[in-house]
């Protein structure tokens, strides 16, 4: 892929990967000092405070910043649909990292907005916990090969963070292994930038350098588990696994479909098998300045289901819900197989 427009101010110890339309980005490490997610109760109060003020602005305005925004501009793109990965991708770079040749002031102050951050909170959240799982999998099974599983997760972000996490922390773990992080989407926009993202981690002197990891996509509609179930299938039955979906199956698919792709995933991996997911609060849960959010017109068509009628839906697939980690919008799930 050529690069259109290259990033001229490279920072140091940061990968960078060309999407699709010729844009140099970086690579996201949230191990790296740049991508470094901390968020006090001060400055997140601050956020809910700012994203309420600016749900009350004219209707027109949010059409004139997107004019002069790229991040904007994707947003009301995604109106009564889905965000698209690359999309989503660019709202988890932060201010600083979005690029100096083609990022705006405005793409700075909407990176900065509490939209954008709970991106990053569910990314780091998601990547923890799988990383948690592939762990204690691959410790259980010295020297097999790694899959890691990504529904609607468009460029994977948080299966190579986890990689990055597992690396750092079990420094012999995934040597020697074969890995596949395996990116099923409907889109392939996002995965083929996640295929370069990952290429670019595994060069000499990148987080994951002397690991032979693979980016692998298959076209898939989670209304249609059979796909999966067919990937499933095809991996060596001892391999050591762990899967995510995050802002994607549990965010955005049916009651059925979460429950089909749940018993899929309960019938064809390994009893240790680990699910990650963000799931958006409900009334009960979310902050009162924020229940306003779920009615705001031209936003994607996310559900607020909750953890209590989402844990309902996991266990009727064979799940409990191990752990959660809490973020003002989601709360990142931990399942496990009963």
């Amino acid at each position: 892929m050529d690069i259109r427009v290259p990033e001229p101010n490279k920072q140091p110890g940061i990968c960078y990967a060309v999407g699709n339309d010729g844009i140099e980005l970086p690579v996201i490490d949230i191990t790296h000092p740049a991508f470094a997610f901390s968020v006090s109760d001060e400055h997140l109060s601050t956020l809910i405070d700012n994203m309420q003020r600016a749900s009350s602005l004219p209707p027109g305005a949010m059409q004139a910043a997107a004019t002069k925004s790229i991040l904007v501009r994707g947003m009301l793109e995604s109106a009564d649909t889905y965000t698209t990965g690359m999309m989503t991708y660019l709202n988890k770079l932060e201010p600083a990292n979005l690029g100096d040749a083609w990022a705006t002031p405005v793409d700075r102050q909407w990176a900065a907005s509490l939209t954008p951050t709970t991106f990053r909170w569910r990314m780091r959240d998601v990547a923890r916990i799988v990383a948690d799982g592939l762990a204690a999998s691959a410790t259980a099974r010295p020297g097999v090969a790694l899959h890691l599983i990504n529904i609607g997760g468009g460029p994977a972000p948080d299966s190579w963070n986890a990689l990055i996490l597992v690396n750092k922390e079990h420094p012999d773990l995934l040597a020697g292994r074969k890995i596949t992080i395996h990116a099923l989407d409907l889109d392939a926009e996002g995965p083929a930038f996640g295929a370069r993202a990952v290429a670019s981690l595994c060069a000499e002197s990148g987080p994951l350098a002397g690991l032979d990891v693979n980016f692998d996509y298959l076209a898939y509609d989670w209304n249609e588990p059979s796909g999966l179930r067919s990937l499933l299938a095809s991996l060596p039955p001892d391999s050591a696994m762990a899967g995510s979906t995050e802002g994607g199956l549990f965010e955005f698919a049916s009651d059925a479909a979460i429950v089909a792709n749940l018993k899929v995933l309960h019938t064809e991996t390994p009893a240790d098998f680990v699910m990650a997911g963000p799931v958006v609060r409900d009334a009960g849960t979310l902050c009162p300045r924020l229940k306003a959010t779920e009615d705001l017109p031209g936003r994607p068509a996310v559900r607020y289901i909750g953890l209590e009628k989402f844990g309902e839906l996991a266990a009727e697939a064979g799940w409990r819900i191990e752990r959660s980690l809490d973020g003002p919008m989601h709360q990142v799930v931990q399942l496990t197989k009963d």
